[in-house]
């Protein structure tokens, strides 16, 4: 049999190490409290979790994020994905699409990014670049799946980490090329290192108009590379970068000016909502999701995930909140951890 390209064993590690080392919690959310109305004014019926892409509507605010794509085995991966996120009609990105762009005419790789479309023809899908990808090619990445938004990764950490990684992060003028000449909408995505005030603002200025800051606390890069890279030791970047409640705090005063979404270690209905309390328009989840549908059928999966968009209603019959919009209103109290960084984020 011959030995498959390094590109695509890459894109097949990845996905045996994210499952390798999957959480089923993170207490990280728990540095949040939620305070509940106690004497909630509406019932579950009146609760409308829908939320709008642009033209099109998804059932709840929740998506799924980009996770793989780009070697024969994840052809079978990325259609369950898209069958998933077609029966709860919610949106879903592809992963990484460079291995598209490596070998344009090899059908098993096309396949595993087209097959999404195929599977999934009237949902919102995104495709996804890095931030190096110039925009011809990304281009030709929304056409092949006929993209609703284009993701655009920054991932500095995970490549400096990787053993094969390209260490050119000159992005900006780049990522001005791709909002000129996109024209569906862009997402800037961080990978788990989570986003900054500073780096959102950067952004901001730029013209980016959504970003997900795609916090730190559920599949780590810095651990995968690291596991692969057999030539250093880089485990002490392994809890580096900012948690997804510390960076929902650092872009809150950009939320007028910008579409805020989260993602990093999303483990249950609560964290969703969590991170909707503090801003975020929609939330995403990776890891969880592909957790399940390694260990469980895809209708199982199904039924999972469609309870969590029932137990998110609930969560808002209990704070009182009859539309994801008043989400935002709900009072809550943080750790002295996240005190303490906000405190000292202002000095």
């Amino acid at each position: 049999m011959p030995k498959q390209p390094l590109d695509w064993q890459r894109k097949n590690e990845h996905i045996f190490l994210a499952e390798k080392y999957y959480q089923p919690t993170n207490p990280l959310f728990d540095e949040i409290q939620l305070i509940p109305s106690g004497l909630p004014n509406l019932t579950f019926e009146q609760v409308n979790s829908t939320i709008s892409w642009g033209s099109k509507v998804a059932s709840s605010p929740l998506y799924i994020n980009a996770m793989t794509g780009g070697s024969p085995q994840t052809i079978l991966i990325n259609q369950k994905l898209a069958s998933l996120a077609a029966q709860l009609q919610i949106p879903m990105a592809v992963g990484s699409m460079s291995n598209y762009l490596k070998y344009p005419n090899n059908p098993e790789v096309q396949r595993s990014y087209a097959i999404v479309r195929e599977t999934n023809q009237q949902g919102i899908i995104w495709a996804n670049v890095s931030a190096h990808t110039n925009w011809q090619d990304a281009k030709k990445c929304v056409d092949l799946i006929a993209a609703d938004a284009l993701q655009v990764h920054l991932n500095s950490t995970q490549e400096i980490v990787m053993a094969e990684g390209n260490h050119d992060f000159i992005w900006l003028n780049n990522i001005q090329q791709l909002l000129e000449h996109i024209q569906v909408p862009i997402i800037i995505k961080e990978v788990g290192f989570g986003m900054s005030a500073q780096m959102a603002t950067q952004l901001q200025q730029l013209g980016v108009q959504i970003v997900d800051i795609s916090g730190r606390g559920g599949t780590n890069f810095a651990q995968i590379e690291n596991t692969r890279n057999h030539q250093a030791d880089y485990s002490f970047l392994q809890n580096f970068g900012l948690t997804t409640l510390e960076s929902l705090l650092e872009t809150k005063p950009l939320q007028k000016q910008m579409t805020i979404l989260a993602s990093g270690g999303i483990r249950s209905p609560l964290d969703v909502v969590k991170c909707l309390v503090l801003g975020a328009h929609a939330v995403g989840i990776a890891a969880p999701v592909l957790h399940i549908l390694e260990h469980q059928s895809l209708e199982s999966a199904t039924q999972y995930f469609a309870k969590w968009l029932q137990q998110i209603k609930e969560i808002m019959v209990l704070l009182n909140c009859s539309k994801i919009t008043e989400l935002k209103q709900v009072d809550y109290r943080l750790s002295v951890n996240l005190n303490n960084f906000i405190q000292q984020k202002s000095r």
